[in-house]
């Protein structure tokens, strides 16, 4: 299919949480587990892999949600206030409040960090964690340790290091640093009984594939697979990949 052919998505709706945060989501209401997807850093609701998610489960009948974290897209919110914690929050609340029952839940970069702690926080609702180029412990895994001698110079001086790479600079405060220290998944086993699908491009810049191998043998699960795409790039937004992306989610749906 062509991206063309996908229909508009509705206007989104919003839950109000405590602390103030008001989460702009969607929700394309089906039979069976909720498919739920958690986007990647900066990402919001108009990607392709949420497009075509969206088209999928119109068409087939699927229970899909997708939102936008604290300071992406229609959620709104200063980043120079957002934390790991506050958008793993906005997880949660969307769990608790938006849905009922078992989910299945897909993750894109940052959100495969998301979906590993969710596996921790509500095992008794996810029924299966699908993840795409999945990102654990994005902010010290990968960040940090990435971060060249002048950017940690100014991190020092100025308390804040902006991040080039997107549309604009992101401000990363030495604070949002240090409280994702406490946000971490990969220092143990994950306890989680149900199956794990993760593709990941060999091509990535952006998270190695190999990091994706640390957090397949992180969890505790037996039923672990990794898809290594070997032409792939960070984003697997090309028709073929998401092809994968939907054979994955159909093949999660049913385990």
């Amino acid at each position: 299919m062509t991206m063309e052919t996908v229909p508009n998505q509705e206007t989104a709706s919003f839950l109000d949480v405590p602390g103030g945060d008001r989460i702009a989501y969607r929700h394309v209401r089906g039979d069976g587990p909720t498919v739920l997807w958690l986007g990647g850093f900066l990402s919001d609701m108009t990607g392709a892999k949420i497009t075509r998610l969206t088209h999928e489960a119109q068409t087939r009948g699927w229970d899909f949600l997708c939102f936008d974290y604290f300071a992406h897209g229609e959620t709104g919110g200063a980043f120079n206030e957002a934390r790991v914690g506050r958008w793993f929050d906005n997880v949660l609340a969307v769990v608790d409040h938006l849905t009922q029952g078992p989910l299945v839940g897909v993750g894109s970069s940052m959100g495969g960090h998301m979906l590993s702690l969710l596996s921790k926080a509500r095992p008794q609702r996810l029924k299966a964690a699908g993840f795409l180029a999945p990102a654990a412990d994005f902010v010290t895994a990968l960040m940090l340790p990435g971060l060249l001698p002048e950017d940690r110079r100014q991190l020092e001086v100025s308390g804040v290091w902006m991040m080039p790479g997107y549309d604009r600079p992101v401000p990363l405060s030495q604070a949002f640093f240090d409280e994702a220290a406490q946000h971490e998944v990969l220092g143990g086993p994950i306890p989680f009984d149900g199956p794990v699908r993760i593709l990941h491009g060999m091509k990535d810049n952006v998270v190695p594939w190999r990091h994706g191998v640390r957090l397949l043998e992180a969890f505790t699960t037996p039923d672990a697979h990794m898809h290594l795409i070997k032409d792939g790039d960070h984003r697997l937004s090309r028709s073929e990949d998401l092809d994968l992306l939907v054979n994955m989610v159909a093949e999660l749906r049913v385990t």
